[in-house]
């Protein structure tokens, strides 16, 4: 063994003892959470959520930031640890939801509706919005906005029409708010 090899080997040593002593976990340590707590965190999660697939996909994103290391968890609370991850992802996935439902409502009146009921600072923003998706967004993320939102069609069947995967679906739709969110929140103008 060479001396950068002993180096190297006493470092990662160290890092592991460290570890420990704060009480961190370890990968083999995660997946056995992961098999022990998987069903009570699912269940929590399809709860508040009232979808399988994003039920699995936020408990899912709660093993994988922890196994990425963004995530540190100590092991003599790891199960509250857990439920409450769950919880905090659920609520940031209602709440964006929510936001992407706005924005869909918003694309969806009718423009003889706006007239009548809104101000015309209103169906100016309204006008706006709508030409800033068609001006900026890709053909594809269009579609997608289109399908999801004017035709209610879910996720996976958005993902079906397109010959998508459900990523990829999730992902534009995500980009398409986010994009509409900076483009207001740079313009100042409230939606």
């Amino acid at each position: 063994m060479t001396r950068n090899e002993m180096t190297n080997e006493r470092v990662q040593s160290d890092v592991r003892i460290n570890s420990a002593e704060r009480g961190e976990i370890g990968r083999s340590q995660i997946e056995s959470l992961f098999k022990t707590h998987y069903t009570q965190m699912y269940h929590l999660a399809l709860t508040l959520l009232f979808d399988e697939a994003e039920s699995k996909d936020v408990v899912s994103d709660v093993f994988a930031s922890l196994l990425s290391g963004k995530v540190v968890m100590r092991a003599d609370n790891a199960k509250a640890f857990l439920l409450a991850s769950v919880r905090h992802r659920c609520m940031n996935v209602l709440q964006h939801k929510q936001v992407q439902e706005r924005f869909a409502r918003l694309l969806t009146e009718d423009t003889d509706t706006l007239v009548s009921d809104n101000t015309v600072e209103e169906q100016m923003q309204m006008e706006e919005l709508m030409c800033y998706v068609r001006e900026n967004f890709s053909s594809l993320e269009q579609q997608i906005f289109r399908l999801r939102y004017l035709r209610e069609m879910t996720c996976q069947e958005v993902a079906e029409a397109l010959n998508v995967s459900r990523q990829t679906v999730h992902t534009h739709l995500k980009q398409s708010v986010e994009k509409i969110r900076k483009y207001f929140n740079s313009n100042s103008k409230a939606i």
